[in-house]
């Protein structure tokens, strides 16, 4: 995964958390494993591609 894709994968997914979860609510430690899942998901996608 080259750096803008993992860029793109952490944008997407800070995006959509920011989204979702209320203000009051945000938890670092949530945000953190979020991130975790979606680049493992974006790596696993790639490896099926290649």
């Amino acid at each position: 995964m080259t750096d803008d894709e993992t860029a793109d994968v952490l944008r997407e997914t800070i995006d959509a958390y920011l989204t979702e979860v209320d203000p009051e609510d945000l938890d670092s430690d949530d945000l953190a494993w979020t991130l975790v899942s979606a680049l493992r998901r974006a790596r696993e996608r790639q490896e099926t591609r290649d």
